[in-house]
């Protein structure tokens, strides 16, 4: 994951704003695209914006081959500023 991509969501969001993720694909696969990614993947990047998991949940409307692979993040910017 990229912090720029993280500064830029953080810019985006109003303070208290919501971010919804696909977090896909989760696996332990080596290569791609696409590349695996993970859910401390996305907190690694997002918590140091001040931004939080309010929910982390498995995609249960994924199409068949994706099952067990997606799950759907709802994440939320604190009022508070971020460290950066």
């Amino acid at each position: 994951m990229r912090s720029r991509w993280a500064s830029k969501i953080r810019d985006l969001l109003k303070p208290d704003g919501e971010l919804i993720t696909l977090i896909f694909p989760i696996s332990d696969h080596e290569g791609g695209p696409p590349y695996k990614v993970s859910v401390s993947n996305y907190e690694e990047v997002l918590h140091p914006m001040g931004i939080r998991a309010e929910s982390i949940v498995e995609n249960h409307l994924a199409v068949p081959s994706r099952r067990g692979r997606e799950k759907l993040g709802r994440w939320k910017r604190s009022i508070c500023k971020s460290l950066f």
